[in-house]
C-alpha cells in the first residue's frame, strides 16, 4: 500500500510502498478515507527540536488525525464490526497505570501517540489500530467531518477545564483550527468571544466563520487595549492560549481579568520567563494546562454539538489532496497559506 513515511532524522518525507498492516487479536484494520495534518506532523517533517527531544519513532508512517471504515477486526474485538465508520483517538493508553485506572487515560504513564511513537500512522491507505482508540461515529457522518473530531476534542477539553459560567467572556489567542473550534464551542455556550492572530490568512478564515464577535490582527493592533475596548477594562474571564509563542503566553496573563482563567495548550518551542508574582499570585489567576482529549468524554460532547449543528467542523478545511501530493500539503501549511489540510488516501 502507499504511505507517507519518515525514515531519516532530517527534513522531508517519502511517499512509498510499504507492507500491508496485519491485524492482531485486539486490533481493527481501517481503510483510511480522510487524514488531517497537525502541527506535530510539521515537527516530524522538519525533524526539529521537538521531534528530537520527544524521542519520536523512526521509521514511522506520519499522521494521527484520521477517519475511515472498518474492514477487518481481530478475534477479541467486540465493540466494532466491518462497515463501521470510525475516527481515531491519538493516545494509546496502557490501560493498567494509575491514570488509566482513575479516568485520565490521555495522560497515561506509558502513553504512546499513534503515528508518533508507533510505526503505524494515518497517512496511508490502511492502518491497524488498537480497538480502544477507535471511536465509532454516527451513521451518515462524512469522512471529512469525522477526521476533525480528534482536533476538536482538544478544543473541547480546553473549554471543559475552565468550567465556563453564563456570561463569561473569552479571548482566544490564535486562529488555527483548534483556536477556531474553541471560538465555536464558547459561542455555542453563549460567551462573548474575541480572537487574535498575526496571520492575515487565518484572520480572514476566523472572520468568515464568525464564531468570534471580533478578530484582532495582533501584528497591527495593541491587543490589550483593543480587548479592553471590546470587553471592558476588567478584561476577559477566560483566555485560551492557542498559538504556542512566548508573546502570546505572556499576553494571556496580562489581559485576563483578576481571578480569571488562562488555558495553555499551544506548544511553545521555548520556555518563557514569566512574572508569576504579578500575574498569577497578585491577580489570583487559575493557570491550566491541556494535553489531548479526555477519553472519551470530549468525544461524546463534540458529537452532541455537531449533531445539534452548534459547531461546524468542516468549516476549517481549506485544502484537500490525494496521498501522492502530501508534500504540497506540508508546503502550504509551512508557508501559512492553509488552515486545515486533508489527505484522501
Amino acid at each position: 500500500m502507499k504511505a507517507v513515511v519518515k525514515r531519516v532524522p532530517k527534513s522531508g518525507i517519502e511517499i512509498t510502498d510499504v507492507e500491508d498492516p496485519k491485524v492482531g487479536s485486539r486490533d481493527v484494520l481501517v481503510n483510511i478515507k480522510a487524514a488531517a495534518y497537525c502541527g506535530s506532523d510539521i515537527h516530524q517533517y522538519k525533524w526539529d527540536e521537538q521531534a528530537i527531544k520527544g524521542n519520536w519513532a523512526l521509521p514511522t508512517i506520519i499522521g494521527h488525525e484520521f477517519c475511515g471504515d472498518v474492514v477487518e477486526i481481530g478475534e477479541k474485538v467486540k465493540r466494532l464490526k466491518p462497515g463501521d465508520i470510525i475516527a481515531g483517538e491519538t493516545h494509546i493508553p496502557c490501560e493498567q497505570c494509575y491514570f488509566c485506572k482513575t479516568g485520565r487515560m490521555h495522560i497515561c504513564e506509558n502513553l504512546k501517540v499513534f503515528g508518533v511513537h508507533t510505526y503505524e500512522g494515518s497517512f496511508a491507505e490502511y492502518a491497524v489500530i488498537p480497538e480502544i482508540i477507535a471511536y465509532k461515529l454516527p451513521e451518515g457522518t462524512s469522512h471529512e467531518e469525522g477526521v476533525l473530531y480528534e482536533p476538536c476534542g482538544v478544543a473541547m477539553h480546553a473549554v471543559q477545564r475552565t468550567y465556563p459560567e453564563p456570561g463569561d467572556s473569552a479571548v482566544v489567542l490564535g486562529c488555527g483550527p483548534i483556536g477556531i473550534f474553541i471560538q465555536q464551542i464558547m459561542n455555542a455556550l453563549g460567551s462573548k468571544v474575541v480572537a487574535t492572530d498575526i496571520k492575515p490568512y487565518r484572520i480572514e478564515i476566523a472572520k468568515k466563520i464568525g464564531a468570534a464577535r471580533d478578530v484582532i490582527n495582533a501584528a497591527e493592533e495593541d491587543v490589550e487595549e483593543r480587548v479592553k475596548s471590546i470587553l471592558g477594562k476588567r478584561g476577559p474571564d477566560i483566555v485560551f492560549e492557542a498559538a504556542g509563542s512566548i508573546n502570546t503566553i505572556k499576553q494571556s496573563l496580562e489581559i485576563v481579568a483578576k481571578c480569571g482563567k488562562v488555558v495553555l495548550f499551544g506548544v511553545c518551542p521555548e520556555n518563557p520567563t514569566l512574572d508569576t508574582t504579578s500575574f498569577i499570585v497578585y491577580k489570583e489567576i487559575d493557570l491550566l494546562g491541556v494535553f489531548g482529549r479526555y477519553m472519551f468524554d470530549t468525544w461524546y460532547r463534540v458529537q452532541r454539538l455537531v449533531s445539534d449543528k452548534k459547531i461546524d467542523l468542516t468549516s476549517v478545511i481549506t485544502h484537500s489532496f490525494p496521498l501522492e501530493k502530501a508534500e504540497e500539503g506540508f508546503q502550504l501549511i509551512m508557508k501559512g497559506e492553509a488552515s486545515k489540510v486533508i489527505l484522501t488516501p
